[in-house]
């Protein structure tokens, strides 16, 4: 369960005999704590740390989650289905994870809401090779392209092909997992692959040393939500200050790593140094994913606020194209802005 790196619990200046006075429950009842009084909160990625998650990874080494009186533990996720899981049930208490996804364990039961949206614009796309002649969605016919089930540009590619009146079954896929999906794309064994424009397409570019033409899903007029954060109803409950604190320390490592990406890039491989992520990457990651944090509905609106429109318009999608039944999850399951620092228009929190 837990991430192949970055194990370690990041408390800086937190000695060793510190360290070892730490414990795993409070007496009666209350949060854990750390020598110095701080609150220990698990908080788990969907994957592996990427550009995307920078301000988290940055926030915990450089002490901002630190100072706000909380002590975090990061690690790495397997996917976002898993973390979903794994902050239902408590062995987290936070989550990264994909929104598509939560829509879809919220209709088998998990009890996690969004509590703030990261990735907000819809990132899934295509990319080709620019000597491919793939330019458009109906160049897509008679082509290949590698397929990983339960991946969010897969999952809703259906929703793209039905709106650009393609017919996916004139398109050859081959099943794969999401590194050989890019492998076999980058030694053109598949005409085109699915990816995400904040993580996928700057990584590609690194790999083939070129500029792919990109075919992004909300030119189509996909509008589905990507990314954010994730608790479980037991810990918004139980501990609603400390998630407040910890979405306050969130907005301030955003604007650390907006104001000095450099260093917040720097602060990253400290935490991860085994990390494979090339840091021209890294940078360029968070950057696109920063640029897709507002949709027109939150235009406007401080970091991390989400709108209804936009959650509807995921819960919609993912009822046609994800196997959820149609009115079986609403907006106020799935969302909640009011532990943001704010204000935003919508609270998202109630059943209307």
């Amino acid at each position: 369960m837990h991430g192949k790196r970055g194990r370690r619990a990041v408390v800086a200046a937190l000695g060793v005999a510190a360290l070892v006075a730490l414990t795993g429950c409070g007496a009666g009842g209350e949060p854990p704590t750390d020598a110095q009084g701080r609150e220990t909160v698990k908080v788990r990625t969907d994957i592996y740390y990427s550009g995307a998650v920078l301000p988290l990874v940055a926030g915990v080494e450089t002490g901002i989650f630190e100072r706000h009186g909380l002590r975090v533990e990061l690690n790495e996720g397997k996917d976002s289905g898993t973390t979903i899981q794994t902050v239902g049930n408590g062995s987290d208490d936070i989550g990264y994870v994909d929104a598509g996804s939560l829509v879809q364990s919220t209709a088998q039961g998990v009890d996690v809401k969004m509590v703030a949206g990261m990735v907000q614009q819809s990132p899934l796309a295509l990319y080709a090779f620019a000597d491919s002649g793939i330019r458009s969605p109906q160049d897509l016919v008679g082509r290949t392209a590698g397929f990983t089930p339960g991946s969010a540009a897969e999952r809703i590619f259906p929703a793209y092909a039905n709106a650009t009146g393609i017919d996916e079954k004139t398109i050859r896929f081959r099943n794969v997992d999401i590194p050989t999906r890019t492998e076999l794309f980058v030694a053109r064994q598949t005409d085109f692959t699915f990816g995400l424009l904040n993580t996928s397409g700057p990584n590609i570019e690194a790999k083939c040393k070129c500029k792919p033409v990109v075919l992004p899903y909300r030119d189509a007029g996909i509008s589905m939500l990507s990314s954010g954060i994730v608790a479980g109803t037991d810990f918004v409950e139980e501990r609603p200050e400390t998630l407040k604190r910890f979405l306050a320390a969130l907005v301030e490592a955003v604007n650390h790593t907006n104001a000095d990406t450099p260093a917040a890039v720097d602060a990253f491989y400290r935490f991860a140094p085994t990390s494979k992520v090339p840091r021209p990457v890294l940078a360029e990651q968070w950057r696109i994913s920063n640029g897709l944090q507002r949709t027109p509905a939150n235009s406007g609106q401080p970091f991390g606020c989400m709108a209804a429109q936009d959650w509807a318009s995921t819960i919609a999608l993912t009822e046609q194209y994800g196997g959820v039944d149609k009115g079986r999850v609403a907006v106020a399951d799935v969302a909640d802005n009011r532990f943001l620092p704010g204000p935003c228009r919508d609270d998202l929190g109630t059943r209307s």
